[in-house]
């Protein structure tokens, strides 16, 4: 059996989707490992301590590396030395025929107004290259499988879907200092949102819907894109907050009145899978992949519809929240993984 070398240049720095996959997979890959024989190692920068769970049986190897991350170079030539299986969870440039990529979208292939051209062809080479080299493709939602096939005219068959989980929420304890931090918040009085300000997440229809409803409070969380919407003034209900910690999104999502994922494009859409396992009720984009993900679960909003009725939100029972939370598990995206990379690497 090959050894399975990992990318593992996606475990540096703050944990937020994608990297939350990376992070959740292998930590619940490394626990079936305890039955199972097969050698799987991380390559990561050897300049960074970053975020590394405690494996028991995954080893951790420690390459040559350029602004955080380890190089091309190290990595070829380690897979050179090891005879090594590439795989990469977070859609990196395939540097090796026969690799697993995991793909969790192309949006910048399809659509040009949401991001910069730097980054668009940056992942145009990754799509291609996983297009020409990589022996088996791996996506999120059979929505992203659909537009990779459609888009970069691959065959279905070399494409896996292999989704997100919600666990990790178990694990995280509510940080209750959030309402002595925040005495303008009330629990159970507001709507809340997480997201960056990236032209995609449509963080627009949260600030226009607010200015439409100036009765109802809006919350908003998430890292700044290009500090360009903070700097206008906030409508007097609408509180952004910025970055919040793991702990202050949980209790921020377990006492809202519903969380809000207006976003127009997503691979996946992680924050109403988190914002479920809290408790809360949601509200959706019915655009991409969310209404496949959450259609029986979630009330469906129109993203460019920016005078909303919010006398139109649905409550949906305990039975339709339980349903999407036993379908969408790490635990099951970890063995579909160990399945595939046993399959590859024999």
């Amino acid at each position: 059996m090959k050894t399975i070398c990992i990318n593992g240049n996606a475990l540096v720095g703050k944990i937020t989707g994608i990297e939350r996959y990376v992070h959740e997979v292998l930590k619940r890959l490394d626990v079936l490992l305890d039955n199972v024989q097969v050698p799987i190692k991380v390559l990561f920068p050897d300049e960074e301590k970053g975020n590394l769970p405690k494996f028991r049986n995954i080893e951790i190897v420690l390459l040559g590396s350029r602004n955080h991350k380890v190089t091309i170079h190290a990595i070829k030539e380690y897979l050179r030395m090891e005879e090594g299986l590439y795989v990469s969870l977070c859609g990196n440039t395939c540097i090796q025929r026969g690799a697993i990529i995991c793909t969790h979208d192309i949006r910048p292939w399809i659509y040009k107004e949401y991001d910069p051209f730097l980054f668009r062809f940056k992942c145009g080479i990754n799509f291609i290259s996983s297009k020409l080299l990589a022996g088996q493709i791996v996506t999120v939602t059979e929505t992203s499988k659909r537009e990779i096939s459609k888009y970069l005219h691959i065959d279905d068959n070399r494409i896996m879907v292999i989704s997100s989980g919600w666990e990790h929420m178990l694990k995280i304890t509510e940080d209750t200092v959030i309402w002595d931090k925040y005495p303008k918040l009330i629990k159970g009085g507001y709507f809340y949102s997480v997201g960056s300000q990236a032209p995609h997440k449509n963080f627009k229809w949260i600030w226009e819907n607010a200015k439409a409803n100036p009765d109802i409070t809006f919350v908003v969380a998430g890292k700044v894109w290009n500090n360009k919407a903070s700097a206008k003034k906030l409508p007097p209900n609408l509180i952004y907050l910025g970055f919040v910690t793991d702990e202050e999104n949980k209790a921020l999502m377990a006492h809202c009145k519903a969380f809000i994922f207006p976003s127009k494009y997503e691979g996946f859409g992680l924050p109403p899978l988190e914002a479920l396992a809290c408790g809360a009720q949601i509200m959706v984009s019915n655009y991409s992949c969310l209404p496949e993900v959450y259609s029986t679960c979630a009330t469906l909003i129109d993203p460019d519809d920016y005078n909303y009725d919010f006398s139109k939100m649905e409550t949906f029972d305990e039975f339709s929240k339980n349903a999407i939370l036993k379908k969408y598990s790490w635990d099951r995206a970890a063995e579909m993984w160990l399945d595939l990379l046993i399959k590859c690497a024999v």
